[in-house]
């Protein structure tokens, strides 16, 4: 890979900026067997705290690499990545940034409760006054009574509220979600989209979600992000102009089937 130009701050930085995120002309290439791949190419974006915004685009455009740029798990090959006005390296020391996979990826041998904490005991905990209190975050996802449940005892959606408050025990200013309820049944996902929106609404945490469904991504975000692929590029960026609070019964209202019909034809050019 290409040697990362990207900003490097102290973890002690403060906040200096309104915005949580910002990308600046961000590209990532990796090198292959096959030769050089761009996954990204020349990515702006800008998201301000306590924003939702939700990725959508076709498999390959670059979703995930992008949540993992912000997350300092990626280097940029060229460009810049600033989180909460300093850099994304910064913003992981001081545990600002929670992520949420797919895979709810739930230690087996411990239970609900020691699954959530499991963020407090490693890589030398939480700061000091930051950390969440668990059993209120279990309450939150609306898991009360299964603190001593063991993953296997649980349904996959459940599973999945186990990870969003393993998530949030930091209290993160940042929480990425890669296609968390992708390998949900439709009903259940349904459900967990209301109730996400609940949690960030109470939390006020910035929220950045990639999905591939059309619904999710108009229902769940206050803006959504179009990428094109090959290279993943900006396509668009859609504002989401739907009343609080959010019910999925809105998604039969005339202007929710606009903005997915106006989102579906965007992508059929991407």
């Amino acid at each position: 890979m290409a040697l990362a130009l990207v900003e490097r701050d102290p973890p002690e930085s403060p906040e200096t900026s309104d915005l949580a995120v910002e990308l600046h002309k961000v590209s990532v290439r990796f090198t292959t067997e096959r030769g050089t791949i761009t996954a990204l190419d020349g990515i702006d974006l800008t998201v301000p705290k306590g924003g939702f915004l939700t990725l959508l685009g076709p498999s390959g455009c670059g979703k995930s690499t992008l949540l993992r740029v912000v997350a300092d798990i990626i280097q940029p090959s060229t460009g810049t990545a600033r989180v909460l006005g300093g850099s994304a390296s910064a913003a992981r020391s001081r545990r600002d940034i929670g992520f949420v996979f797919q895979d709810a990826a739930l230690l087996p041998w411990r239970t609900v409760l020691e699954n959530v904490t499991l963020p407090l005991e490693v890589g030398g905990g939480a700061p000091l006054g930051k950390a969440s209190d668990p059993h209120e975050l279990i309450e939150l996802v609306g898991l009360s009574g299964w603190e001593k449940a063991f993953p296997h005892e649980l349904s996959g959606g459940m599973r999945q509220r186990v990870s969003i408050a393993r998530a949030l025990v930091s209290s993160p200013k940042l929480l990425f979600m890669d296609e968390p309820f992708g390998a949900l049944d439709e009903i259940t996902r349904d459900r967990l989209n209301e109730e996400l929106l609940a949690v960030w609404e109470r939390t006020h945490t910035t929220i950045l979600f990639v999905t591939h469904s059309i619904y999710e991504a108009a229902f769940l975000g206050q803006e959504v992000l179009l990428l094109a692929a090959r290279p993943g590029r900006v396509r668009e960026r859609v504002p989401v102009n739907l009343p609080s609070p959010r019910r999925i019964a809105m998604r039969e209202t005339p202007e929710f089937v606009a903005l997915v019909s106006h989102l579906r034809r965007v992508l059929e050019t991407c």
